[in-house]
């Protein structure tokens, strides 16, 4: 915890115990500065985390509320039976509460059950309210919160009292402080923050749901006494007869009835209207603490985290304490570097040399084996074309042999001869 420096030396009211302490004067050396105690308080706080066990801050124990209802209301009841009236025909206080029968024994009950659930919700928000004057997140530990400083920030949060740190300020805060550490990115914290500001909301807006059947009911009581007193009225009337006494009894009856039906509803509506009034000053009170809450995570929190890509760059800059030797170390590695790239430069050149030799005995062996399938090829082919023209050559002699046999039979026979001419066809 911090405070101001006008209550140095001061003895003032610690918010988490309440107990009376004193402020210590103000140190006439300087302070450690904050990336040293942000160090320190790393180094204390290692295998620390993992939260702490959260109770309901909004909700209060069912159980525990119903015994102090049960137990209040009784003692109520009978501290008015010294109000009572000395007789049902004159009626003072305690009569409209223990002389008008079951409704208004439960309208009694609902009302202060409902109290004690207010009183009890009251001592939640007074705890959350010293809760936020934490300083949660302090300056002295850096003017932003970043990838590293952000642990120094959630060991100063588990550093909290016991008592004031499991809060909603202080739980919502420290989650998204967890969450920034591991994911080093303002939108996720950003979303994480109104996700859980939501949450809170619909958790405080249930928590009046019992309170709002209380006010529900407790006037429903009221018409249900005085449909019961009517109807209590109506049939002592119709019992009454001519006789002076029995008719006298039937209107105390009659005037009986009415009382209590009218007396149910009174209460039932004064308990239902004394009770909405302090319901809706702790409903504001707490949305107006979230509001605040939200506030804080807003204008204060979002703003000091800083996920700057930047940030590993900034941390080479800052251990590169010696500028000229790291200059040196990039030349060197530039020269290896260099002298790495003339080998593979050589190695490649080798390497194309040796296959354009082989390359070129390919190409010589191909054309060679080519070359000699072609003079093959036109060898066979010379050879079966050779031998079919020396028969037709023999043919036509033969043919050339018979014409003129038959153009000797023709001449004797006084015809027309027949003449063939040789051209030598297929001749070499």
């Amino acid at each position: 915890m911090t405070a101001e420096e006008e209550h140095a030396g001061k003895i003032v009211a610690c918010p988490g115990c309440n107990g009376k302490f004193q402020i210590p004067p103000l140190p006439a050396g300087p302070a450690k500065s904050a990336q040293t105690n942000a160090t320190s308080a790393n180094q204390a706080a290692q295998g620390q985390r993992g939260g702490w066990a959260e109770e309901d801050h909004a909700n209060v124990n069912f159980f525990v509320s119903l015994a102090f209802g049960v137990v209040i209301s009784a003692l109520f009841l009978v501290a008015m039976i010294p109000l009572l009236g000395s007789t049902p025909q004159e009626p003072k206080f305690g009569d409209l509460f223990l002389r008008r029968g079951w409704v208004n024994y439960a309208e009694v009950f609902l009302f202060i059950w409902g109290c004690a659930i207010l009183v009890m919700k009251w001592k939640k928000t007074k705890r959350q309210r010293r809760s936020m004057l934490l300083d949660i997140v302090p300056g002295k530990l850096g003017s932003e919160i970043n990838s590293h400083t952000v642990g120094g920030f959630i060991d100063h949060i588990y550093k909290l009292p016991h008592r004031l740190r499991d809060s909603l300020m202080v739980n919502r805060i420290r989650k998204g402080m967890e969450l920034f550490e591991k994911r080093n990115n303002n939108g996720e914290v950003a979303t994480f923050l109104s996700a859980q500001s939501d949450i809170d909301a619909n958790r405080i807006t249930g928590s009046y749901t019992l309170l709002k059947v209380f006010l529900w009911a407790i006037p429903i009581l009221g018409f249900i006494g005085t449909v019961q007193g009517l109807s209590q009225a109506v049939s002592s009337l119709s019992a009454g007869s001519s006789d002076p006494e029995a008719l006298k009894a039937s209107i105390n009856n009659l005037t009986s009835g009415l009382g209590v039906a009218f007396d149910t509803t009174l209460l039932g509506l004064i308990l239902s209207m004394i009770m909405s009034f302090p319901m809706a000053v702790m409903q504001k009170e707490e949305e107006e603490m979230l509001t605040e809450i939200d506030a804080f995570c807003t204008e204060k929190l979002l703003p000091k985290l800083n996920d700057s890509k930047n940030a590993t760059d900034d941390l080479l800059l800052s251990q590169a304490e010696n500028i000229p030797a790291f200059a040196a170390s990039l030349s060197r590695a530039h020269e290896v570097f260099l002298v790495k790239l003339q080998d593979a430069s050589t190695i490649l050149r080798d390497a194309g040399e040796t296959l354009k030799t082989r390359l070129d005995a390919h190409q010589t062996k191909v054309e060679g084996t080519f070359q000699h399938a072609v003079d093959k090829l036109t060898s066979e082919t010379r050879d079966a074309f050779i031998l079919p023209a020396a028969q037709l050559n023999e043919y036509f002699a033969s043919l050339s042999k018979g014409v003129e046999s038959l153009n000797s039979t023709l001449k004797q026979l006084g015809g027309e001869t027949i003449t063939i001419k040789k051209k030598g066809l297929f001749s070499r």
